[in-house]
C-alpha cells in the first residue's frame, strides 16, 4: 500500500484504450465491478477517451479520467503536416494528463489494457515516473486474446520497446483468452523469461443475464413462437453492410421460417443517414434500434449475426448461440482471426466482408438456425475453458499483490479452468 495513504484505502487505476469503440472500456468496467466487490476498501479510476462511459454506468467507488478527443472544426482541411503536428501535440496533452493524473493517484496497482505504453505511447512517461517515484506500485498487462497480425505485433513491440517494458516495467501480464485457442506468447515471440509473467485468465464476459424471452418478445411487439434473430455491430461506426445483408437475408429465409422475426442493433455511432435507410426497410418482423441491451437480446435469440469484437462474439458464445461472424477486415486482422479460430472448432460461421451478401448470409442464417441449441452449447463449454477472466484476474492479482479479498462475494468464483503459464 503506497504510504501517501494511511487510511487503509487501495487505489486501482485501469487504462482503457478506446476512442469511438466501447470494446476496450466496457471489458475494463467488468473488471472494475469484480475487483471491487471483491476489495470494498478498494477504489478505482479509468482512464480513456471513450465518449460512452457514465455515471450510470460506473460501479461504486469507480470513476473515469476523461481523456479528449482531439476536434477539428468543419471546415477545415490541414495539409498532412499540419495534420502530423497536430496528433503529436494531441498526444502530448493527454501524456501528460496521464502522468499528472497518475502520480497524483500514487495508485498500488496499475492495469494497462491492450497498448502496453498506451496509444501511440501516450502513457510511457507516466508509467515510467509512476514506477520511479512508487517502485511498490505493481502493474499488470492486460492482453486480449487477439490483437492483429502476429507479425506486426511482433514488428510493432520491437521498435516501440515493449518487449523491454515487459521486463523490466510489467509485473504481470494477464491474458483475456486460453492458450488452447491461441497462444499469445509464441504468436508475438514474448521472450521466454518474460513469458513466466503470462496468467490466462480466460475470457472476459460480463455476467450473463436471465433470459427473458417472453418479454423480449412483448417489448418488440413479435409473437411468443418462431426463431429470433438478433444482430449487433458494435458501435455502429462500418455496421451498416452487415445489418443491410441481414435485412435481405431475413427476409430470404422468411418463405423456410414464416415466423422469423429479426432485431437489429445499430449502435451509437453509425452514421444517421445509414440509420435512416434501414428503418425505411424495418417492417413488423425486423426492427431496427439504435440501443438495446445486446446481451439480454443475445440470451433469448435462436441465432446471432456479430461482427468479430470480442465481446460481442464471446458474450454470444456464453449464452450458447450459433454465431455468424462478418469481421472488420480493413487495417486490423484480429477480428478475421477470431473468426477463423472459432469457425474452425464448429462454434461459428464466418463470411470475409468482400464476399458478404444476402444470399450467402441466409445460408449462414439457416445453418445457425438449425443448429441443436443445447448440443452446441456443451460444444462451446468443451472447446472454451473458461468465461470467468474478471473473477480470475481479481484472484490472480490478490494473489500477485498479497491482498486478501474482504468482500462478501468476490465478483464471480474463479473458474478451476483458469490456466496459468
Amino acid at each position: 500500500m503506497n504510504e501517501s495513504r494511511g487510511d487503509g484505502t487501495l487505489t486501482i487505476l485501469l487504462y482503457a484504450q478506446d476512442s469511438k469503440g466501447m470494446g476496450h472500456v466496457t471489458r475494463n468496467l467488468t473488471i472494475a465491478r469484480h475487483l471491487l466487490a471483491a476489495y470494498p476498501n478498494a477504489v478505482a479510476f479509468i482512464a480513456t477517451e471513450s465518449p460512452i462511459v457514465d455515471d450510470h454506468l460506473l460501479p461504486e467507488r469507480c470513476d473515469y479520467i476523461k481523456l479528449p478527443r482531439r476536434l477539428i472544426p468543419s471546415g477545415v482541411r490541414e495539409t498532412h503536416e499540419e495534420a502530423v503536428a497536430g496528433k503529436d501535440h494531441f498526444r502530448d496533452v493527454r501524456s501528460n494528463m496521464l502522468r499528472e493524473a497518475a502520480l497524483g493517484l500514487a495508485p498500488d496497482l496499475v492495469l494497462v489494457d491492450h497498448e502496453p505504453l498506451g496509444y501511440r505511447g501516450e502513457f510511457r512517461d507516466g508509467l515510467l515516473a509512476l514506477k520511479e517515484r512508487y517502485p511498490e506500485t505493481k502493474f499488470v498487462f492486460g492482453l486480449r486474446d487477439i490483437m492483429d497480425d502476429a507479425g506486426k505485433i511482433r514488428s510493432k513491440w520491437r521498435e516501440k520497446g515493449v518487449y523491454d517494458a515487459l521486463k523490466n516495467l510489467y509485473d504481470g501480464i494477464a491474458v483475456y483468452g486460453s492458450r488452447s485457442l491461441y497462444d499469445v506468447g509464441n504468436a508475438y515471440g514474448i521472450p521466454s523469461p518474460i513469458q513466466s509473467k503470462l496468467h490466462y485468465c480466460g475470457f472476459v464476459v460480463r455476467e450473463p443475464p436471465q433470459a427473458d424471452p417472453a418479454a423480449v418478445r412483448f417489448h418488440y411487439g413479435f409473437p411468443q413462437m418462431g426463431p429470433l434473430v438478433v444482430a449487433t455491430v458494435g458501435s455502429g461506426v462500418d455496421g451498416y453492410p452487415v445489418l443491410e445483408a441481414t435485412e435481405g437475408a431475413v427476409n430470404r429465409i422468411r418463405a423456410k421460417y414464416p415466423d422469423l422475426r429479426a432485431v437489429l442493433v445499430t449502435g451509437p455511432f453509425m452514421p444517421a443517414d445509414k440509420q435512416a435507410l434501414l428503418q425505411e426497410r424495418a417492417t413488423a418482423a425486423i426492427r431496427i434500434v439504435q440501443r438495446a441491451d445486446n446481451f439480454q437480446l443475445m440470451a433469448c435469440a435462436d441465432a446471432i449475426v456479430s461482427m468479430g469484437g470480442y465481446n460481442s462474439v464471446y458474450e454470444a458464445l456464453v449464452v450458447g448461440r450459433p454465431l455468424v461472424i462478418v469481421p472488420r477486415c480493413t487495417h486490423k486482422v484480429e477480428q478475421r482471426i477470431r473468426a477463423e479460430t472459432l469457425a474452425a472448432h464448429d462454434l461459428a460461421r464466418w463470411i470475409h466482408p468482400e464476399s458478404l451478401s444476402s444470399r450467402r448470409l441466409a445460408e449462414d442464417l439457416e445453418w445457425a438456425l438449425s443448429r441443436d441449441r443445447e448440443a452446441h452449447a456443451r460444444l462451446v463449454r468443451e472447446v472454451i475453458p473458461s468465461f470467468d477472466g474478471a473473477a480470475n484476474l481479481t484472484a490472480y492479482v490478490g494473489e500477485r499483490l498479497g491482498w486478501a479479498p474482504m468482500g462478501g462475494h468476490h465478483g464471480g468464483e474463479p473458474s478451476p479452468m483458469v490456466e496459468p503459464t
